[in-house]
């Protein structure tokens, strides 16, 4: 099994990149993701249902940049982070997907970030949302983790052309169109 939870100074290093890249003030739908050069893709939350998506996206980031995958329950000084380390992907996604069913037994809060060590892709969510979004770094995307996303997640493109078929989500859309969809 290859999910664990950090000790502190692992906890410590993550929040400390994620301050680099991550508006910590900020919730969803403003931009939250600091930096220029990203690709956006839309989900709907909570990613952790979606299983087999989940595991395809960890697996092809394991595959595409050798790095680990990190997910972060609640504020980055203070929140609980797991870390996947490329072993055993099946069953910790399961553990992670059931544990978040009821927060870890209430242990664990939004919002939620899910990313590789280097950064080179973040998701976030946010309790106050239907959408979360997910940043590719522009500079490190490789062809299949892209292609991935572009099968499994909404492109920004995508997104908006949603516009105009229910009256809720297109208020979401507007929501978000002031930061992510220029």
């Amino acid at each position: 099994m290859g999910l664990s939870k950090t000790d502190f100074n692992e906890a410590s290093r993550i929040a400390k990149i994620l301050s680099n890249r991550l508006e910590l003030k900020k919730d969803l739908p403003a931009m939250v993701f600091r930096g220029a050069g990203h690709e956006y893709y839309f989900f709907e939350r909570p990613l952790l249902s979606s299983i087999d998506v989940l595991h395809k996206l960890v697996r092809l980031s394991y595959e595409t940049f050798s790095t680990k995958v990190f997910v972060l329950f609640g504020e980055p000084q203070n929140g609980a982070y797991y870390v996947l380390d490329g072993q055993g992907l099946e069953e910790d996604i399961e553990n992670l997907s059931a544990g978040f069913l009821d927060f870890f037994n209430g242990t664990v809060d939004y919002p939620m970030v899910i990313g590789n060590l280097d950064c080179d892709w973040l998701a976030f969510e946010s309790a106050c949302e239907e959408y979360g979004v997910l940043a590719l770094n522009s500079g490190g995307s490789r062809l299949e983790f892209s292609e991935f996303l572009r099968e499994s997640l909404i492109s920004s493109e995508e997104f908006r052309n949603l516009k105009g078929n229910y009256e809720i989500l297109d208020k979401i859309i507007d929501a978000f169109h002031e930061y992510f969809l220029r």
